[in-house]
C-alpha cells in the first residue's frame, strides 16, 4: 500500500492523494487481490462483499461515508469462526484501514422526502477533498475485505469528488419541461420537451445536471430511436426543481407499447434523483450494454399492484401473459432487467409485480411486489443493504384470455370436491398443480366468497376441479375467473441454461426484510446437462470426462459434477479447472473412491452468497418453503429469521445427493429445518447454534422450543423467554436495526 498521507479518524476519513490530477487511477494504483490464505480454515474460498452505494456517484459535500458489506467465508468442518480482522480502504494513493463494525449515520433523502442516516452495517469510510492542488474529479475508491482466516476480496467503485463543490461552475446545467422543446436550447427559459432527447448526443453532456423544472407527466413516448447515444463517462443527475416532492414529477407514457414496451435511455451513466417512474406504463428500461443506471430518493410503481387490472366490480383480473396475440397479453414491467447492464436502486420506493435485476437495493420499501429477485448470466456482484418488502396477497395470473368463464353445470366428485363444467373450455391449458391454482365467482350464490382452491383444469371435457362440497351453491350461466399464483421467491438462478455460462456469484445480503403469503428463500442450482452419454474417470482430484456424443463437453470452474450411478451416486465435487480439448481437469475435492467410466451430469452452483440480519417471514400457511436445491458454495446464513409454515427451510433433493461445499448456518431462527431424505445432507455442510420453534434440533447446540415471536409493522420481533442466545461473539455486532448486540443476544435478525 502507498503511504498513508490522509487524516485518520474512526471509521475513518479519507482523500485522494498529493499525485491525484482529478483522473481516475491517476493517483496511484492499489495492491493487487492476494492469493495467498491467511489462514487454513478455508483456503480456496473468497470474502463475500461489496459497496453499498452507486457506481460514478457524486460526492457533494461534507460527511459522505461510503460502506463497504460483507463476511468472510466460513469453514463447514469443525466449530472455529472466521471473524471479520479489517477493511483497508485506498483511494488514489492515500489508505485507511478500519477494524470495527459501524452503523453508517451519513443523512440520505428517502423517496417521501424526509431525511433518514443512511443505516448501513458495515465498514465505512468518509470521503474528502483532495489533498493536493486538485481537489475536485474522477477517482477510484479500493476495499480489501480480510477475515482472520481466509483469503480476501478487492471491490472498487467509481466515484466523482466534489465535496468543495468545485466542479459545479463546470457542470451544464438544461432544464426539462413537459410543455418544452426538443428543438430549443435547454435552457430555463427554453427548456426541451423530453428526456430521451436530453440524454442522448445532443443533449446536456457528459457529466450534467438535468432539472426537471415543474411538477407534472414527462411522456416519454419515443422508445426506438436514431438519437445519437452518449457516451459519458461521469454520470448525469436528473432531479426535480428545488421545492417538488417525487410525486409530483412523473416520467410516463401515453400506452404500454408503442409498439413495444422498452424506454431507451441514450446516456451510459445516469442517476435520477427524487422522480417517479410509472411502471405501469414504463414497461422495460433499456440503453448501452454497459449503462449504470441510479434510482436515488425515488419511486418506482405500478399502480396495478400484484394482481393487475380490477374489473368494474374492483374485482383482480390477474395478468393474462400468455393467452392470444402479444397485443392481447400483459406485459409485466420487469423494469430492471438483470442481464443487460447494471440498475441501483438506493432509498426507493417500489410498488410493482416483479423487483428482479437491480445490483444494489439499499432502503428499499417494497409494496405489493412479489420479494424476489432472480439471477441469470452474469448477475453477480448484488448488495442488498435494507430491502424491506410487504406482499398483503399473493400475486396472480389469469388462465384464460377471456375475462369470464362461464358454468354450463356442477356435480359432486371423487373425495368431496366439486366437478365444474364450463359452457366453453376455450383457451384454457391443462393443469394439474394443485395448490398453485385458484377459481373466483363474479355471479351467483357464491360472488361474495374468497378464492377456491383449484385441483384440475381438464379442458379436453371442460372441467374444472374444485376442493370442497359446492354444489348445492352453483347454478348454470354463473361466471367465475381462474388463477394461477406467483410465488414469491427469492433468488432463482432464472437464465442459467447454456453451458457457458455461471451461475450466480458474490450475493452479499444485509437487513432484507420481507413479509408475504409466500415469502421464502428459494436458492437453487441451475441444472445444465452434459453431452449425452457422457461419462467420468477420476484419480483423487483428477477427472477425464468422455461425452457419448463425440461433441466435447464445456466446463467451467465452479461447475457441480454428480455421479448418477454406482455405489457413490449422488456424489456432488466442484470444477477447480478443465481443458475442453482433452476433456481432463482438476477438483477441487476428491470423490469418496475413485471413478471409472461412470455416468455423470452437472449443475451451475451458487458460489459466495451471505446472507445476514435479515426477516423472512411468510404469512400464508400453503405448502411453500425455503428450498437449498442441490448444493452452494461458500455459503453463509448469519442472524437471520425464517418464520414460516407449514414448512420453512428443507433441503431439496429433486436431483440424487447434495453437493453443499462450505454452506454455513449460525446463530438463526427459524420455524423448521427440513430435508427430502432422513437426515440433512453430511457432507460440506455445518448448521450449528440455530433455534427452531419445533420440529428436529438441526445440527451442533441447536434447540428446539416455539415461542411464537410477536412482529409490529417493521418487521421486528420481541425474543420470548427461553430463545437460545448466540453464546458466542456474533459474526456482526450489530442487529438489523442497528441496535449492539453480543454473546448474550438471542439468535435471530432483531432483538428487543
Amino acid at each position: 500500500m502507498a503511504t498513508d498521507h490522509g487524516r485518520k479518524a474512526a471509521p475513518g476519513v479519507l482523500q485522494p492523494g498529493p499525485r491525484w490530477t482529478g483522473v481516475a487511477g491517476s493517483g496511484g494504483a492499489p495492491a493487487a487481490q492476494s492469493d495467498q490464505p491467511l489462514g487454513t480454515l478455508v483456503p480456496d474460498e473468497r470474502f463475500t462483499g461489496g459497496f453499498s452505494a452507486v457506481p460514478g456517484q457524486w460526492i457533494h459535500g461534507e460527511g459522505i461515508r461510503i460502506t463497504a458489506l460483507g463476511l468472510p467465508p466460513q469453514p463447514a468442518a469443525g466449530d472455529a469462526i472466521n471473524y471479520f480482522k479489517e477493511a483497508v480502504f485506498y483511494l488514489e494513493g492515500n489508505s485507511v484501514t478500519v477494524t470495527e463494525w459501524s452503523v453508517n449515520p451519513t443523512p440520505v433523502r428517502l423517496y417521501d422526502g424526509t431525511m433518514v442516516p443512511q443505516g448501513s452495517i458495515g465498514f465505512s469510510v468518509e470521503i474528502g477533498a483532495g489533498e493536493g492542488a486538485v481537489t475536485a474529479g474522477d477517482a477510484i475508491l479500493y476495499c480489501f475485505l480480510r477475515g482472520e482466516h481466509g483469503l480476501e476480496r478487492r471491490i472498487d467503485i467509481p466515484l466523482v469528488i466534489n465535496v468543495d463543490r468545485k466542479l459545479d461552475a463546470q457542470r451544464r446545467v438544461c432544464y426539462v419541461d413537459p410543455d418544452g422543446s426538443d428543438d430549443a436550447d435547454g435552457s430555463r427559459t427554453a427548456p426541451w420537451r423530453t428526456l430521451h432527447h436530453a440524454l442522448g448526443g445532443k443533449g446536456v453532456g457528459d457529466g450534467g445536471k438535468l432539472i426537471l423544472q415543474k411538477a407534472g407527466r414527462y411522456v416519454e413516448d419515443v422508445n426506438v430511436s436514431r438519437t445519437p447515444t452518449m457516451n459519458n463517462r461521469r454520470a448525469i443527475e436528473v432531479v426535480a426543481a428545488e421545492g417538488l416532492r417525487a410525486d409530483q414529477v412523473i416520467i410516463t407514457r401515453t400506452a404500454r407499447r408503442l409498439p413495444e414496451p422498452r424506454w431507451v435511455i441514450q446516456a451510459r451513466v445516469v442517476h435520477f434523483i427524487g422522480i417517479t417512474v410509472d411502471l405501469g406504463k414504463i414497461m422495460l428500461l433499456w440503453g448501452p450494454a454497459d449503462r449504470a443506471i441510479g434510482f436515488l430518493g425515488c419511486r418506482l410503481v405500478d399502480p396495478r399492484g400484484p394482481e393487475g387490472d380490477r374489473d368494474e366490480n374492483g374485482i383482480a383480473m390477474g395478468y393474462n401473459l400468455a393467452k392470444g396475440t402479444p397485443a392481447q397479453q400483459d406485459t409485466l414491467a420487469t423494469g430492471l432487467p438483470y442481464n443487460f447492464g447494471g440498475f441501483y436502486l438506493a432509498e426507493c420506493l417500489f410498488v410493482n409485480f416483479t423487483t428482479e435485476g437491480a445490483r444494489l437495493y439499499r432502503n428499499v420499501a417494497a409494496y405489493q411486489a412479489t420479494d424476489s429477485f432472480a439471477g441469470g448470466p452474469g448477475y453477480d456482484d448484488v448488495v442488498v443493504d435494507g430491502y424491506h418488502v410487504t406482499m398483503p396477497k399473493q400475486g396472480v395470473t389469469r388462465l384464460h384470455l377471456r375475462p369470464f368463464l362461464e358454468v354450463a353445470s356442477a356435480a359432486r366428485g371423487p373425495n368431496g370436491t366439486t366437478v365444474l363444467t364450463l359452457a366453453d373450455a376455450a383457451d384454457l391449458s391443462e393443469q394439474r398443480r394443485g395448490g398453485d391454482l385458484r377459481i373466483r365467482f363474479l355471479s351467483g350464490a357464491l360472488a361474495a366468497e374468497e378464492e377456491m382452491q383449484v385441483l384440475s383444469v381438464e379442458p379436453a371435457e371442460r372441467r374444472i376441479v374444485v376442493g370442497g362440497d359446492i354444489v348445492r351453491r352453483v347454478a348454470a350461466g354463473d361466471r367465475v375467473r381462474g388463477y394461477a399464483v406467483w410465488h414469491a421467491d427469492f433468488c432463482q438462478q432464472q437464465g442459467v441454461q447454456r453451458p457457458d455460462q455461471r451461475g450466480l456469484r458474490n450475493i452479499t445480503i444485509f437487513r432484507y426484510r420481507a413479509s408475504s403469503p409466500t415469502s421464502q428463500l428459494f436458492l437453487t442450482q441451475a441444472p445444465v446437462k452434459l453431452e449425452p452419454g457422457s461419462r467420468i474417470s477420476t484419480n483423487g482430484t483428477r477427472f477425464q470426462i468422455l461425452s457419448g456424443s463425440g461433441k466435447p463437453n464445456l466446463l467451467l470452474d465452479d461447475d457441480m459434477l454428480r455421479l448418477q450411478a454406482g455405489p457413490q451416486s449422488g456424489e456432488y465435487r466442484v470444477v477447480k479447472s478443465f481443458d475442453r480439448a482433452t476433456g481432463t481437469g482438476l477438483l477441487l475435492d476428491a470423490f469418496s473412491a475413485d471413478q471409472h467410466d461412470v455416468a455423470v451430469e452437472r449443475s451451475k452452483s451458487i458460489v459466495g452468497f451471505v446472507m445476514a440480519l435479515s426477516v423472512l417471514r411468510k404469512t400464508g400457511s400453503g405448502w411453500e418453503m425455503g428450498q437449498f436445491q442441490d448444493g452452494h458454495r461458500n455459503f453463509l446464513l448469519t442472524q437471520n429469521t425464517f418464520i414460516g409454515q407449514p414448512n420453512c427451510l428443507t433441503f431439496r433433493n429433486k436431483f440424487p445427493g447434495h453437493g453443499h461445499r462450505n454452506h454455513v448456518q449460525l446463530f438463526n431462527l427459524i420455524s423448521k429445518m427440513d430435508a427430502d431424505t432422513p437426515q440433512i445432507p453430511d457432507w460440506g455442510l455445518r448448521v450449528q447454534r440455530n433455534h427452531f420453534l419445533r420440529g428436529v434440533p438441526r445440527g451442533r447446540d441447536a434447540r428446539v422450543m416455539d415461542g411464537r415471536p410477536g412482529f409490529d409493522a417493521n418487521e421486528r420481533y420481541q425474543p420470548f423467554r427461553g430463545q437460545l442466545r448466540i453464546g458466542r461473539k456474533p459474526l456482526i455486532p450489530f442487529d438489523s436495526f442497528g441496535n449492539p448486540v453480543d454473546e448474550n443476544a438471542p439468535v435471530g435478525a432483531v432483538a428487543a
